[in-house]
């Protein structure tokens, strides 16, 4: 039996698995985070203490209604804080990692660019540079692998940068990737890491981070001051950042412009690519969803390429995306510091504190989720979602702080699903193992291998039997 204590202001100190002094879950954890996680939900409750790492505490947050309490109902008790010293030295004080005044002035200059008139302007650049993709595989043999993880990653930073800071052209793309891959791989490997050597030491590591985070910075540095300087126009992200103004006239500084633009870089595509990815996986496994997502789009677009005024007609192309965000979401664990104590669910929790909220474990519990494990795009309807808390699902966070990019975010992977679904259907190989891999992002082991079979062959029977497909499965359902 699990033995709670009871502190002072009559809240019970969590329950939580068996822990060791100094480093208190870590190493049961840092085995097989995910199911770890799962587990200690499931067995242990709403908030589960996963004992103390260093002079911390770390606590679980897996309730919808705890989620909510520190997502949305007491945010200024809990930050970013420390979590985040690492991706800070990359993306200095933006929107993502800034905190009370300078977050909320931030968020009211950028707030308008991301709003859907904007986003619509952008959709002919995203669905354009996919094109390319679909071309490029076109010229591939019938039957021929590819890795769609490192193609969903590549299209996505493409379009990023395309719609950020206007550059197309692939020579330009590699300076800016690479400094990016060095960057991930390096806090990904940090992660998980029993000793982690401080930065300033002159490892080769270090020193290879260091190198990648100036590359980063100079090559944005450069691109600001020449539009800056009249020497491009462009209409894009960038663009609309340096006209925004606040009330009195005043827009960002050059350093806000960078750090914005590197936030944006840093997290704006890695996490649409791999729920790409897994979407991708998916729908090779659950077939019947598969034909059930292509007869929608030959009754919706029959051939023609989307644009931003179908994707409210592409009604199951966005609940199969809301599906896969729920079992494989891209941000699989936000991590918080609470300021000072607090009550979360009847449990205690003290100051200075490490709370873990993950999608990827609130997304899965029974209590919420008819067969949690299964893919069920269907559970998205508005007649089966009507009576579910809100953050039991939260792949874009939630509260204030929620994922500014979402609707940039959403848009980009229903076109991206929907223009690929037109032209080929992608085949899982049956050898090839598919494993999660927890890092900053949601990521496999060793990426999704797939093959490509295009769909020119069966466009005439799809366009025939398009209703009777949707009839049959909807009678089923």
């Amino acid at each position: 039996m699990v033995q709670q204590s009871i502190y002072k202001n009559g809240s019970k100190n969590p329950p939580g698995p068996p822990s060791l002094p100094i480093i208190g879950c870590f190493p049961q954890m840092s085995t097989n985070p995910l199911q770890f996680l799962i587990n200690a939900a499931r067995e242990y409750g709403s908030v589960v203490h996963l004992g103390a790492i260093g002079p911390q505490q770390l606590y679980l947050i897996a309730d919808p209604d705890c989620v909510k309490y520190v997502l949305q109902e007491n945010p200024q008790n809990y930050t970013k804080g420390e979590n985040f010293q690492d991706i800070k030295l990359v993306i200095g004080e933006g929107l993502v990692i800034s905190e009370g005044d300078s977050w909320r002035y931030q968020r009211h200059l950028m707030q308008p660019s991301f709003h859907r008139q904007q986003i619509a302007a952008m959709v002919n650049d995203m669905t354009h540079l996919t094109d390319q993709m679909l071309e490029r595989w076109q010229k591939k043999a019938v039957g021929a692998a590819i890795d769609v993880s490192k193609e969903m990653l590549f299209l996505t930073q493409k379009i990023l940068l395309k719609t950020t800071l206007s550059i197309e052209a692939d020579s330009d793309t590699t300076e800016l990737t690479q400094a990016w891959n060095t960057i991930y791989k390096f806090l990904s490997d940090r992660l998980w890491a029993v000793i982690k050597p401080p930065i300033s030491f002159p490892t080769p590591k270090n020193r290879q981070f260091k190198q990648a985070i100036n590359t980063l910075r100079t090559v944005t540095d450069n691109i600001i001051q020449q539009r800056k300087q009249g020497n491009q126009t462009a209409h894009d992200i960038l663009s609309m950042f340096m006209s925004t103004q606040d009330e009195s006239g005043k827009g960002l500084s050059d350093r806000q412009l960078h750090d914005q633009i590197v936030g944006l870089f840093s997290a704006g595509f890695e996490t649409s690519a791999v729920t790409l990815g897994w979407i991708w996986y998916l729908l090779s496994k659950y077939p019947t969803v598969e034909r059930r997502l292509q007869a929608e789009l030959v009754m919706v677009l029959a051939g023609r390429t989307p644009t931003f005024e179908d994707l409210p007609h592409l009604k199951y192309t966005k609940m199969v995306v809301q599906e896969a965000m729920r079992l494989y979401p891209g941000a699989w664990v936000y991590a918080r510091n609470n300021l000072a104590d607090d009550s979360i669910g009847g449990y205690h929790i003290p100051g200075g504190s490490m709370l873990l909220l993950s999608p990827f474990v609130t997304h899965r519990l029974p209590a919420f989720w008819d067969n949690p494990e299964g893919f069920d795009p269907e559970r998205f309807t508005p007649e089966r979602s009507v009576d579910r808390p809100r953050y039991a699902y939260f792949p874009f966070g939630g509260g204030q702080r929620q994922c500014l990019g979402d609707i940039f975010a959403l848009t980009e992977i229903q076109l991206i699903v929907a223009m690929v679904c037109q032209r080929f259907r992608l085949n899982l190989l049956p050898e090839h193992p598919v494993e999660c891999q927890p890092l900053l992002t949601l990521q496999t082991h060793k990426g999704i291998l797939m093959t490509l079979e295009p769909r020119t062959e069966l466009d005439n029977v799809s366009q025939r039997n398009t209703q009777k497909t949707l009839l049959t499965l909807n009678s089923d359902s």
